[in-house]
């Protein structure tokens, strides 16, 4: 058909055309998604975060900054929570009088300016009742606002997860200048009442100043008795032999106790060989005690064992020992290396962890918690030495048992007074402590002051130079206090003896206990047995 002239050619292609150029057109790109697959130079816009290397040298410095940027948040919700609080307070008794105020003088405006005819308000004196009802809405908008936002505050107050319950911070109640008995019951009352074994951990350089006797006597009454506690004594390592054997007799009198490695020393650190009692064998020794427990109570839920104690002392540890022995079954190996955050410094661990074991065994881990300080714990802590119970006794006191982080520190030379006078009772100790840092015998100041010579030797010695070579006492000091933590430096409390302490002994209790755990032969009876089954106690808790 030839066109007609004038008349413009048609643009229309065959639908067999049409279709192959779709397909060519698919087929290309296609072909070019492969390509850019391909292509190492392709990357997304979006940028993923790679997280922290685990060989980064400061990693856990970094996640100590993430965990106190939340705590810092947390205690800014706390702290709104108590302002709205407050608010409320003032509102709700403002509000009342302004309402009662209000009403008795909208009662005589009414009165004149509506129309008992009609309902209507005259124009006389209009703003005057404008004025009364706008007050009244206003105070009762105030009032409602702040009951909102206390029940938005206090709706962020739990996370419901498997594995965290959140809590107040650890560092919020482990503060020697925070006196919040509050939020001492809230950590200590959670773990109390959801557990039905408490392991009280204790560090083996100084047990009685990292333990509580109305604590003690607290789980022993709790639900008329059928709690269980257990004394761990953890950082055996730390302590020579003649030092843990004399602290298990003592301890044994009141409650089991059992000795624990629940990590291997920091470098450096200056430890003790206790021949069989490693870090697999203690914890494979008490993993055996609590699963004998839950097998012979045949609870048709699972048992919870609750991790109390001082911050520092080992109870994440305890832990992530428990969970290696499962040989990766347990949590450990669901969530990494280990199944609990752990730290040399205080403060790590900032809220309730629940850790299943098996179907039978369920562990609670606690942040670290000071435990009020009655007058037998504090004499007890004294170690023959005056208690003149200041704060800055106490600080220092604190200090000494790594219960407190570095950077709350605000002065670390009351607590290396402390240190010095402890080791100053044996010269064994203190000749420890000279070598450590390669500096000459002490000499006392005109006052009998020994600290300062000793911390500007440090301080020359390790660099601890301000300006013109004037040496920094607050940073030597504070490497001494980081070697204290760590094991460089050795040192350790005697265990009391017979006739200075006497504590009531409760061997009904222990035996009692005993039977439920298995943990018979781990103490010995009274007389002379005592020290022959005690000097075998490395031997005995193996083999139970």
């Amino acid at each position: 058909m030839v066109n007609k002239p004038g008349k413009p050619k048609s643009k229309r292609t065959p639908v067999r055309l049409r279709h192959k150029i779709e397909k060519a057109s698919a087929a290309k790109q296609r072909k070019q998604r492969k390509v850019a697959k391909k292509n190492p130079e392709w990357r997304t816009r979006l940028k993923k975060d790679p997280g922290i290397p685990n060989l980064f040298p400061y990693k856990d410095r970094i996640l100590h900054q993430i965990e106190e940027k939340k705590r810092l948040k947390e205690e800014d919700a706390l702290r709104r929570r108590e302002d709205a609080r407050n608010r409320k307070a003032i509102v709700s008794g403002i509000g009342e009088d302004a309402l009662v105020e209000d009403e008795e003088a909208e009662e005589p405006l009414l009165d004149e300016t509506m129309d008992d005819d009609n309902g209507t308000v005259e124009s006389s004196n209009p703003m005057a009742a404008l004025l009364a009802s706008a007050k009244a809405r206003a105070v009762e908008h105030e009032y409602q606002e702040a009951s909102d936002e206390d029940e938005d505050d206090n709706s962020m107050d739990y996370d419901d997860s498997a594995q965290a319950l959140n809590l107040e911070s650890s560092i919020h109640v482990t503060q020697p200048n925070d006196p919040s008995r509050r939020a001492f019951d809230k950590v200590y009352k959670s773990v109390l009442s959801s557990s039905d074994i408490i392991l009280y951990v204790l560090d083996a350089r100084n047990p009685n100043g990292t333990r509580s006797r109305e604590t003690e006597q607290e789980i022993m009454a709790a639900d008329a008795g059928s709690k269980r506690l257990i004394l761990i004594l953890n950082k055996i390592d730390l302590v020579p032999p003649r030092i843990l054997k004399s602290w298990l007799v003592h301890l044994r009198r009141s409650f089991p106790t059992l000795p624990l490695r629940a990590s291997t020393p920091a470098p450096n650190a200056r430890t003790f060989d206790h021949k069989s009692l490693t870090v697999k064998g203690t914890s494979e020794t008490l993993l055996r005690a609590l699963k004998t427990y839950a097998a012979n109570k045949q609870l048709k839920r699972s048992t919870t064992v609750g991790i109390l104690g001082y911050p520092n002392v080992g109870k994440s540890s305890v832990i992530n020992a428990l969970t290696s022995c499962l040989g990766g079954r347990g949590a450990s190996s669901r969530s990494g290396s280990h199944a609990c955050p752990v730290g040399a410094e205080a403060g790590i661990t900032t809220a309730l962890r629940e850790v299943k074991l098996d179907k039978k065994l369920k562990l609670l881990d606690s942040p670290g918690i000071v435990f009020p300080t009655s007058e037998a714990d504090a004499k007890a802590n004294s170690n023959n030495h005056k208690n003149k119970k200041s704060k800055k006794d106490d600080q220092a006191r604190l200090v000494l048992l790594n219960a407190i982080p570095p950077k709350q520190i605000t002065d670390p030379v009351p607590a290396i007074t402390l240190l010095l006078n402890r080791l100053s009772s044996s010269s064994e100790l203190l000749e420890n402590l000279l070598s450590v840092y390669g500096v000459p015998p002490l000499v006392s100041a005109a006052n009998g002051d020994t600290t300062t010579d000793f911390l500007v030797q440090v301080a020359r010695k390790k660099g601890r130079l301000g300006k013109a070579g004037v040496p920094n006492l607050t940073a030597a000091a504070m490497t001494v206090l980081n070697d204290w933590r760590d094991g460089r430096i050795q040192g350790w409390v005697e265990a009391p003896r017979e006739g200075e302490e006497r504590e009531s002994d409760q061997k009904e209790v222990v035996r009692e206990w005993a039977e439920d755990f298995k943990l018979d032969g781990l103490w010995g009876d009274v007389g002379g047995a005592e020290g022959k089954e005690v000097d075998n106690g490395s031997e005995d808790v193996m083999e139970q």
